[in-house]
Order: structure tokens, then C-alpha cells, then sequence
């Protein structure tokens, strides 16, 4: 419409009028589907009435439910419009869903726009009226009205023919004939109980999909946080396994090395063992030789060579410097063994120091456990060894006891038999015997003697078993308490793991913490920046604003000096004109020095002028401002003409003045 264009007077009023609404109503703001509605409200009634009739319309008539942002009026509107269509046309119905063409696709402009885009003119105010009176029903009248006489045509038609019909074809139709129209609307029957039926089935509909939509966020932000957890794990534990490699790794150099340094140390040690065996082995061939020597020295009867003698000594001196020099050599390797043992410490110490990973925490308890276990053990077979070394120490008592018993029993059976003449007594028990006897007496066996009285020896015997017995028990006891401490060794390994993972916890909570902390600092500041952009960016438009009118007033004061420079351009060349004249018809040479005279003073008059005027100009280009970065290309290309053009000016009144003096 010719009123509603660009520079046309009803452009103005539907701007005012829907920023009012706007500012009026901050919830829906601007839709584009009002606009239609004020401007055919504006051909009616002017600005301010208009405003009072969208604000009535939106309050009273369902409009403001469909303009909001979520537009859930007009979703009702299509559920509602797509039901009638099932219930009355379902050929129609299912030829839509054949083709995929939604309701909205096609009825959303009908009630955005109360048919001010699908209509004429003359129709769609015929439509407000009838929409006054009768609200939104009349609005579903006229929508099965265009779809109960356009079936037809619509079911030989495809999705792209149907989408082009209701672009032109329903306007053209209904141009010339609209009373047609609203007598099939009057027609169309509406039950109201249904309306509200399909309302109440839409919106629980709509809140159905509403929880599955807020449920299906919930579950991805839930799978996205796991994820990232997962994520996180994994990395951790590979990274955690990597260390655990890399100290195990290192563990074992560290050992192979302890372990090559102290088989070096070992063969060190028997390399100087034997050196000094060597060395004292000549020390006593020395010796021997200056005894055999003083010896032979002595004893006259022995001749010595001692050139044989001396070259010996020689040789044993030699032998003496090389293990001289070998035991040199064994202390210098001995002192460098050292000093490695010493870095190894020290390295074994920082290590012990430092606070160890997780990882190694954990070997290290284990490690610590075994040394724990390996010493009980260690104590429990020296306490068993010190045992049997008691033991065995009264087995010998014992068995030199009763060797020395038997020994003197023996000497008197044979001096009594030697001096009686009975036969020989029966021959001794061995010691293993004799422990066989005992063992067998403990076991409950029969004795093979005929002795019924128990003896000294048997008593002993007896105490020597009660003895091994009470070993036995000790190994027994050892072994018992070597397994609690292994269990209380695994339960201080897991009480500390435990303690770890709670570590671990409280500084994941803590970090977790901090973060959200620095989050909510971070937001705050970015709500901060943001108002000062916005600030900014307004102060900049109200800049950008004021130097465009600086640039246009500067722009109308050359407009007007350009006019000035015309006017004075059209007066010079007028006075040359008259000088030309005066110069053609004077023939006297008193007239023509009295013309030259006044041409020349009016050539000086005009070659002033121009001269102020090109100092003018001057100063006002200078005062002009340069808007680079507010004017658009083509101002900018406007202002070069329009200086350039100016220069030209200035260069022509110049000449012309040149040539006029």
C-alpha cells in the first residue's frame, strides 16, 4: 500500500504505534504479525485511538496469548483448526498428511494477521468487524470457509501447488466475489464444548511434551556430566598408571644396581682377602727364608747361593709392589663403591622424603608389610634356632651323662663279673634307640623290657620328649602369630587406602568448590562488561549521531557558498560582457584610456573578490570534519566529489581572473 511505504505518512504513525505497544507491554514486544493489525487500524483512526484498540484487542481477544514469545495460543489454534478439518473434511485431512503439509504452514498468517495478508483490503476490514463481535470463532469460520470451497481443488494439487494456491489464488478469488465467503462462514457450525474439549486435550498434550522435553535435558546434561566424568577418570588412571610403570621401573634399576653394586663389593672384598693372603704368605716366606738364612748362616754345613738367595728377594720385593699396587687399586674401586652407595642412599632418602604417589604409597605399604612379615618370620627362626640349640645342648649333657653312667656301670658289672665269674650283662642302648623308646612310650606303644619301675633315665627321656613337644608348639605358635600379623598388615594397608580415597574426595569437593567460586566471579564480571558495552555502544551511537549533523550542517554551508560562488561567477561575467561592449564602441583614444581605466578597476574589483573568495573557501574546507569512520562509502565518495569540484571552481575563478587582469 502506497501509505505504508518508505516516505509514506502512515510509515511514521505504525512505527509509534507499535513501538508504543512495545514499551507498553515488554512481555510480547514486537511480532510481526501486529503490524498488519495496526496498519489497518491506522487507515481507520489515527495514532492514538489506534493504540487503544491494539491494547484492547490484545487483552480482550485472545491476541496477546499469541503473540507472546511462546506462542501457545496459536499451537491451540492450529490443533484446534487441524481437528475441525479431521472431523468435516477428513479427505482433505488425509490428503494433507499424505503430502506433509502441516496446518501452520498455511493458517499460522490467518490468525497472526486476521487475513490482512491473505485477503483484500475490503475483506479483511469486513473480518474485523466480524472478529469484534464475535472473537476468535469467527476467525475458524472464515478459515473453513476458504477450505470447504477450495477442497477441490486443493486434493489434485501437491505440496507445492497447495502452498502457491493459498499464496495467490485465495486473494484472487475472493476479490471479486466476498460475499460468497462470509455466507459459507455463517454456515459453519462450531461446538463450544468440543472447542473446550481440544483446548484441554492440547494442553495436556503440550505439558506432556514439556516434561519429556525438561526429562530429556535433564538425562543429557546427566550422560554429558558422566561422560566427562568418565573422561576424567580414564585419563587420570592412565595417567596414574603410567607413573606406577615408570616408578616400578625405576625401582627395579634402582635394585639390579643395589644388587650388581653389592656383587662388585663382594668380589672387591675377596680380591682383598686374597691379596692379603698372598701378602702375608710372603711376609711368612720372608720370614722363613731370613730364618733358613740365619739358620744356614749359623749351621756352616749348608752353602747358600746368594746371588740365587738375593735375585729371590728381588722377585719377592717385586711380587710385594705389585700386590702393593693391587690393594691400591682394590681401595680406590672400594672408595668409589662407596661413594655410589652413598648417592644411592641419598637418593633413597629424597625418595623417602618426598610424599609418594598414590601408586607408590601403595607398594610402598605392601613393601612395608613384607619387611614386617619377613622379620617376624626372621625372629621366629632365630627363637626356633635358639631353641634347638638349647635343645641340643641338653642332648648332650644328657647323652655324656648317661655315657659316662653307663661307662661306669659297665666297669663295675665287669670287675664284679670278672671277680664272681656270672656271664656278661646284656649289651648298651644306642641314644637313637633310646629316643625311639621314649617316642614310643609317649605314643602309648609297649615297652620291650621287663622293667616295671620308671627310672631317672626314663624320666629323662620323658622330659627330653615333653621338651621337643613344647618346640613343636612354639614352631606352632610362631607360625599362628606370623598370620595375624600378616592379617593386621593387610588391615592397615586397607584402613590407609581407605584413608586415601577420603583424601581424595574432600580435594575433589574443594576444587569442585573453587571452581563454581571463580565461575560465579567470572559470570559477574561478564554481566558487568556486558552493561558497559552497552553503555559504550549507546555512547558511541549518540557520538555517531552528533557528528552526522556536524557533517550535514557543514554539508548545507557549502551548498550555500557554492550558490554564492554561481551568483558571483554570473555578475563577472556579466561586467566582462559590458566591458566588451564599451570596448567595441568607443573610438577615441580619450574614451578607450577612460574604458581601459574602468576595466582595469573593475578587473582589480573581481580579481579581489576572488581572491577573498578562494580564502573563504579555504577556511570553510578546513572546518569541514572528517567522518571516515562514521559516513558510509558513498557520503565519503560524495564529499571527494563534492572538494574536488570545489578545487575546480577555485582553479577557474583563478584563470579567469589571470586573464581578466
Amino acid at each position: 500500500m502506497e501509505l505504508f511505504k518508505d516516505g509514506g505518512r502512515g510509515q511514521a504513525s505504525l512505527f509509534n504505534v507499535i513501538k508504543a505497544y512495545s514499551i507498553h507491554d515488554k512481555e510480547v514486544g514486537y511480532c510481526q504479525g501486529s503490524a498488519f493489525i495496526v496498519g489497518l487500524l491506522l487507515m481507520q483512526m489515527p495514532e492514538e485511538e489506534a493504540f487503544a484498540v491494539i491494547v484492547r484487542l490484545m487483552e480482550n481477544y485472545r491476541l496477546r496469548e499469541l503473540y507472546k514469545p511462546a506462542m501457545t495460543d496459536l499451537g491451540l489454534c492450529m490443533f484446534q483448526l487441524d481437528c475441525l478439518v479431521q472431523e468435516q473434511m477428513p479427505d482433505l485431512y488425509t490428503h494433507f498428511n499424505n503430502m506433509g503439509f502441516d496446518t501452520s504452514m498455511y493458517a499460522s498468517s490467518w490468525f497472526l494477521t486476521l487475513f490482512t495478508t491473505s485477503l483484500p483490503i475490503e475483506i479483511a476490514n469486513r473480518i474485523m468487524d466480524c472478529f469484534l463481535v464475535e472473537g476468535m470463532e469467527f476467525i475458524f469460520c472464515i478459515a473453513m470457509s476458504i477450505l470447504q470451497q477450495a477442497r477441490v481443488d486443493l486434493l489434485r494439487l501437491d505440496m507445492e501447488g497447495m502452498l502457491k494456491y493459498f499464496q495467490r489464488d485465495v486473494r484472487e478469488r475472493y476479490e471479486s466475489d466476498a460475499d460468497l465467503l462470509f455466507a459459507v462462514a455463517s454456515q459453519v457450525q462450531l461446538n463450544p464444548r468440543k472447542m473446550r474439549k481440544l483446548e484441554k486435550e492440547y494442553l495436556a498434550k503440550r505439558t506432556k511434551e514439556q516434561e519429556e522435553a525438561v526429562e530429556l535435558r535433564r538425562l543429557r546434561t546427566e550422560n554429558r556430566l558422566l561422560r566427562q566424568r568418565i573422561d576424567y577418570l580414564e585419563a587420570e588412571s592412565a595417567a596414574l598408571a603410567d607413573r606406577l610403570v615408570k616408578d616400578q621401573v625405576n625401582l627395579a634399576q634402582e635394585a639390579e644396581n643395589s644388587i650388581n653394586i653389592a656383587h662388585e663389593l663382594n668380589k672387591l672384598r675377596d680380591i682383598n682377602s686374597d691379596a692379603h693372603r698372598k701378602l702375608e704368605q710372603a711376609y711368612d716366606t720372608i720370614r722363613e727364608l731370613s730364618c733358613s738364612r740365619q739358620g744356614a748362616l749359623l749351621d756352616a754345613v749348608v752353602q747358600v747361593d746368594d746371588t740365587s738367595m738375593i735375585e729371590h728377594i728381588h722377585s719377592l720385593q717385586e711380587e710385594l709392589i705389585e700386590s702393593h699396587n693391587r690393594q691400591a687399586d682394590y681401595e680406590n674401586t672400594i672408595r668409589e663403591c662407596k661413594l655410589r652407595i652413598s648417592d644411592l642412599e641419598a637418593a633413597n632418602k629424597r625418595l623417602r622424603e618426598h610424599e609418594p604417589f598414590e601408586g607408590v604409597a601403595g607398594l610402598q605399604e605392601e613393601l612395608i608389610s613384607v619387611k614386617m612379615r619377613e622379620a617376624e618370620s626372621n625372629l621366629a627362626v632365630k627363637e626356633m634356632r635358639q631353641r634347638l640349640a638349647e635343645l641340643e645342648q641338653h642332648w648332650e649333657k644328657y647323652v655324656n651323662a648317661r655315657t659316662s653312667d653307663s661307662v661306669s656301670a659297665l666297669l663295675d658289672s665287669d670287675l664284679t663279673t670278672v671277680s664272681n665269674g656270672s656271664p656278661p650283662p646284656p649289651p648298651l642302648i644306642s641314644a637313637r634307640a633310646r629316643l625311639a623308646k621314649l617316642t614310643a612310650s609317649f605314643i602309648g606303644a609297649p615297652s620291650d623290657g621287663d622293667e616295671s619301675c620308671i627310672t631317672v633315665r626314663d624320666l629323662e627321656d620323658q622330659l627330653m620328649g615333653v621338651r621337643i613337644k613344647e618346640a613343636d608348639n612354639l614352631a606352632e605358635l610362631k607360625e599362628m602369630r606370623q598370620k595375624v600379623m600378616e592379617l593386621e598388615t593387610q588391615n592397615h594397608v586397607c584402613t590407609n587406602q581407605i584413608r586415601r580415597q577420603d583424601d581424595e574426595m574432600k580435594r575433589i569437593r574443594e576444587e569442585i568448590e573453587t571452581v563454581q567460586k571463580i565461575r560465579r566471579d567470572l559470570e559477574t564480571s561478564l554481566r558487568q562488561e556486558r552493561q558497559r558495552c552497552v553503555q559504550r555502544e549507546s555512547e558511541l551511537n549518540e557520538q555517531c549521531i552528533m557528528e552526522r549533523l556536524k557533517y550535514s550542517e557543514a554539508m548545507q554551508s557549502v551548498q550555500d557558498l557554492r550558490h554564492t560562488i554561481t551568483q558571483l561567477e554570473l555578475r563577472k561575467a556579466e561586467g566582462w560582457t559590458q566591458k566588451q561592449l564599451r570596448g567595441s564602441s568607443v573610438c577615441d583614444v580619450d574614451d578607450d584610456s577612460v574604458s581601459r581605466l574602468s576595466v582595469g578597476s573593475n578587473g582589480d574589483a573581481f580579481s579581489m573578490g576572488s581572491e577573498d573568495m578562494i580564502a573563504l573557501l579555504a577556511d570553510v574546507t578546513m572546518k569541514v570534519p572528517v567522518l571516515d569512520d562514521l559516513v558510509e562509502e558513498g557520503s565519503n565518495t560524495e564529499t571527494e566529489e563534492s572538494r574536488s569540484k570545489e578545487k575546480h571552481d577555485v582553479s577557474e575563478i583563478s584563470d579567469s581572473d589571470a586573464i581578466n587582469s
